[in-house]
Order: C-alpha cells, then structure tokens, then sequence
C-alpha cells in the first residue's frame, strides 16, 4: 500500500510540473494589444460580457468574432481574465505572461520611452506555468534586472 502511495505521489509531482518551466526574456511594448479585465470596473465588464454575449448570437461570425471570443474563453477557463499581464520577449518569440498582482507591482512602473532613450532593458526570470495553449502565468518572478540592451517596441 505505501509504494502504491508513493508511486502515485511521484506520478503527481511529474504531471504537475511537466506544465512549468524556467524562461528568461525581456520585457517586451506592444501600442496596441489584446485586453483582460483586469483594472476594468464592474460596469465595463458586464458592457464587455454584453459585447460577448450578442456576438455569440450572431448566426455567422466572422474569423475576428470567433478569436475574440475564443480569447475570452480561455481567458475566463484559464483564471487569468483579471489578472494583470505583460509581454516578454524569449529567444524564440513574444509571449504575454500573466502576473498576481504582487508580481506586477514590480514590473508596471518599466516605460518603453525611458528605456529606450537610455539603452536600458529590463531581464526577466521568471517559473512559467502554461494553463493552455498560449497562457502562460507567472508562478515565481525568480529576478528582473534593468540592463543595458535594446527595449523590443513594436506599433
């Protein structure tokens, strides 16, 4: 009995953390970009869920219609749809990582103009855990480091 638990101890350390990962970026600007709810008060969220609600209705949305709706959907599954995001800038791509707000704290007050005019990045490390495909959040901020190097801007 106890190798039965202890095996099925092990089999849930390994499932859990096949979803988390140690990534390293930089913190990324996007001018425009998709939104969350989070900051958002309780009358733009129900007008937003209002939005959501007539656009399922429609009998042929289109391909925006269906991603955005997909996007909240994911959103709301995922437990991230008021929590605060940023983007980061990995070797391979950009990603948006979702914070707790403690988390954010440390990281809201960055501006891309500033650091752009000084030469300035900010590093990142951060235990990621992916909650599905392309939601990403922020278990563990491990550092942040304002460094030399270029700001990724994007319009």
């Amino acid at each position: 009995m106890n190798k039965l638990k202890l095996l099925f101890f092990v089999f849930i350390l390994i499932s859990c953390s096949r979803n988390e990962k140690i990534i390293e970026g930089d913190l990324a600007f996007k001018s425009i970009d998709l939104f969350n709810y989070y900051n958002l008060d309780q009358k733009s969220i129900d007008e937003w869920e209002k939005v959501l609600i007539g656009t399922r209705q429609i009998k042929n949305p289109s391909a925006d219609d269906v991603f955005i709706l997909n996007y909240f959907d994911a959103l709301k599954k995922h437990k991230v749809i008021k929590s605060p995001s940023i983007k980061l800038k990995t070797k391979d791509s950009i990603i948006r990582v979702y914070l707790s707000e403690n988390d954010y704290q440390k990281v809201k007050n960055y501006n891309s103009n500033d650091l752009i005019s000084n030469n300035r990045k900010v590093s990142l490390k951060m235990n990621i855990e992916t909650r599905g495909k392309e939601i990403y959040y922020c278990k563990e901020l491990i550092y942040i480091k304002e460094v030399h190097g270029e700001t990724y801007n994007s319009k």
